[in-house]
């Protein structure tokens, strides 16, 4: 994951530009990650100040996520922007969502997992299709059959108090 470290230290006041591409490799170095599919381009524009950095991430491309409904994979388009400040201190904290400080001693900063978590806040909670006519219809009947046949009849007495 060398090339997700920006060696800041002997960088000029102003601005810098870095394009990244991000893939399977990207994808396996986390284990949390919902997949390992997919392609993202990163441009990353660094804002050099004399105490402090601001780092603006564009990420666009897609990630191959399963659906939640029907089980097939799907390409899901991911576009977002986020900044984070960094700042220089005595020691590494967390100041906010965007804002951080790191001690005044580094030179080098691992963006990975800033990337990661940016990539994750872009993928949806319900993941499906985007039109339910794209669903797998054979695993979608299967999935509702098999839904049906396993009632709790502990819940019947409830289901009737709801249709009351």
């Amino acid at each position: 994951m060398d090339a997700f470290i920006i060696p800041f230290k002997g960088l000029d006041v102003g601005n810098h530009r870095y394009d990244f591409e991000i893939g399977k490799t990207f994808f396996e170095h986390f284990a949390y990650f919902e997949t390992d599919k997919g392609e993202i381009s990163l441009r990353l524009d660094l804002e050099k100040e004399t105490n402090l950095m601001v780092l603006r991430f564009a990420l666009e491309g897609y990630m191959t996520l399963a659906c939640d409904r029907c089980l097939a994979e799907f390409d899901f388009p991911v576009k977002g922007e986020f900044r984070l400040i960094v700042k220089f201190g005595d020691s590494f904290q967390e100041e906010s969502d965007e804002i951080i400080v790191i001690p005044s001693t580094d030179s080098r900063l691992d963006i990975s997992q800033y990337i990661f978590e940016f990539i994750n806040l872009l993928l949806p909670i319900q993941k499906t299709h985007p039109d339910i006519a794209q669903c797998d219809k054979k695993m979608v009947e299967k999935l509702a059959k098999t839904a049906n046949e396993r009632r709790d009849p502990r819940w019947d007495a409830l289901r009737d108090i709801k249709l009351k």
